[in-house]
């Protein structure tokens, strides 16, 4: 109904037929006790958060329409976050007892949630064993039962209670406005959220049906492509193979052009300028829906005056992804544990197939600066060893093959030198738990790390997420297979600007980014010692730097 009355723009009929939806939807998940039936919940309602909050924002309910599509953002991961990293200092010395329950409690359903992982990764279609559901029912009421007893401690009164406005408000970011871009049939929504105040802005030019028609041409291009060097590689002296893969790999590049060029003037170009009006110079952005899997901060128009003929949407500002804004509460806290001075160790891993031939000149970059770097190099970087080294550094750099699975997200991941290092696995690390601070930058140097799952996009499932649950609080990741030759340039003049000029891992991103597009084959020799020839400007294309992007704080 909510939809048919957005159809008529009939908003005030819209909003209440949502309301009653939402109720509905929450009771629905509340009575979900496993993974698998709580994802069948928020796939049923996937799109349901986003169009109630545009609805909302039409009669000006602002306030209503930040919470809808807060809370509708990531769920999974806001509420495991605020379960596990509960701060319950207060309670261990008042309520002992108490928090000893809950301790054992979430650590129980922490392991039940690794084995219902497990279970769904050997077999997507298989239904959770009894024993588990019967346990998990179990543990969800001692659960609740116990959180009731926590409310009633002093102090502890909203405990893991949903987040008010108030409470979304007071977590943004003081230094960058949060915003949320939500696509809808009806048109697109921006909101400008500060601490202070919610500023809408309407892009009713660019509705959801121009976004899926961008993405699927987008995926596809992106597919025949990958299929085409993978046949390639199979036969590399067949012509007619190689002929294919070129031809595939130029469509990729014109689709990758093309599509950054629809992001800008419907979308991008309207929200910088709203930004520069109030002299913003970083932003933080939670893309809704199928907008996470676009690089929006390469949304370009035509400049004559720049070196390569663009002008692109990093250029005006600094713009930084999250999958909501409770997840920055918890990546925020654990940033705070590593100071400048503190970072001073590094776990990287070195080309574990051994077929990278850039690896190793990209790891002695990223490593030259730390007194106490650890390399896992070649065979020496298998799933358990880089696992059980993970949390014991600073930093941790990976130098691999990536892979996502669109359809199983926890089966995509890092490729080591036995097997794949799965998203599955990285949920599990518990990087925060004792007296573990955590990481404070990961960086993905390798294919399709920043991609999240299809089935659900709107719970952003996907490595850089996986990676803010366990204990990270930045990652840096790729949304397409991206070119190792160039992606090592990118990320030894990343580690030059971060470590030597002392610029914020963002900051440091976004010109490294700006200075390979317009890097002349004399100013990367000078970097890397690489002598480059043919074009003047050889990395210009956005593919070779745009699908990086800095997730988290």
């Amino acid at each position: 109904m909510g939809d048919l009355q957005s159809e008529l723009q009939n908003w005030y009929a819209a909003t209440q037929a949502y309301e009653q939806a939402l109720a509905a939807a929450e009771d629905l998940y509340q009575a979900c006790t496993l993974l698998d039936s709580q994802a069948g919940e928020l796939k049923a309602t996937a799109d349901l958060p986003r169009r109630a909050a545009y609805a909302y924002a039409k009669t000006g309910q602002l306030a209503k329409a930040l919470e809808t599509i807060e809370r509708g953002r990531a769920r999974g991961l806001s509420e495991r976050l605020q379960r596990d990293r509960a701060d319950l200092a207060q309670l261990q010395q008042q309520r002992p007892d108490l928090f000893d329950r809950y301790r054992d409690i979430t650590n129980q359903l922490q392991n039940l949630e690794s084995l219902q992982r497990e279970q769904q990764v050997r077999d997507r279609q298989a239904l959770t064993p009894e024993q588990h559901r019967n346990k998990a029912q179990k543990l969800r009421q001692d659960l609740t039962e116990a959180i009731a007893q926590i409310r009633q401690v002093p102090g502890y009164e909203t405990f893991l209670q949903a987040p008010s406005l108030t409470e979304i408000q007071q977590n943004l970011s003081t230094e960058a406005p949060t915003i949320y871009l939500i696509p809808t049939p009806n048109g697109s929504l921006a909101l400008i959220a500060t601490p202070q105040a919610i500023d809408p802005l309407w892009l009713d030019a660019f509705p959801e049906a121009t976004l899926t028609d961008l993405v699927q041409t987008w995926l596809q291009a992106d597919r025949e492509s990958k299929v085409a060097n993978y046949e390639y590689s199979k036969d590399p002296e067949s012509l007619a193979k190689t002929q294919t893969r070129n031809e595939k790999r130029e469509q990729w590049h014109n689709m990758i052009d093309q599509g950054t060029r629809q992001l800008w003037d419907n979308l991008m170009a309207p929200l910088i300028d709203r930004l520069k009006q109030h002299n913003h110079t970083q932003a933080i952005l939670i893309p809704t829906g199928l907008l996470g899997l676009l690089p929006l901060h390469a949304a370009w128009t035509p400049d004559p005056s720049r070196p390569t003929g663009r002008r692109y949407a990093l250029d005006e500002l600094t713009f930084t992804y999250a999958p909501n804004a409770q997840s920055l509460v918890a990546a925020r806290a654990i940033a705070q544990r590593f100071p400048d001075s503190h970072l001073d160790s590094i776990l990287a891993i070195d080309n574990p197939r051994q077929d990278l031939p850039s690896s190793e000149r990209e790891v002695m970059a990223a490593v030259k600066t730390f007194p106490h770097p650890t390399i896992l190099r070649h065979e020496k970087a298998t799933t358990a060893t880089v696992a059980a080294n993970l949390g014991q550094q600073a930093i941790v750099h990976f130098s691999c093959h990536g892979t996502a699975n669109f359809f199983d997200p926890l089966n995509s991941g890092l490729l080591m030198n036995d097997d794949l290092l799965t998203l599955r696995e990285l949920f599990n690390l518990k990087l925060t738990e004792g007296d573990k601070p955590g990481i404070r930058l990961a960086i993905l140097s390798a294919c399709e790390t920043g991609l999240p799952g299809l089935d659900l996009a709107d719970e952003a499932i996907g490595l850089p997420v996986g990676l803010l649950q366990a204990g990270v609080a930045g990652a840096i990741a790729s949304l397409w297979a991206v070119n190792e030759q160039s992606t090592m340039i990118l990320l030894t003049k990343f580690y030059d600007l971060w470590r030597n000029d002392h610029l914020t891992p963002p900051i440091a991103l976004r010109q490294a980014q700006q200075w390979l597009r317009s890097a002349t084959p004399s100013e990367i020799r000078q970097l890397t010692g690489i002598g480059l020839r043919g074009a003047e400007h050889p990395f210009a294309h956005p593919y070779y730097w745009a699908g990086f992007s800095y997730t988290g704080i």
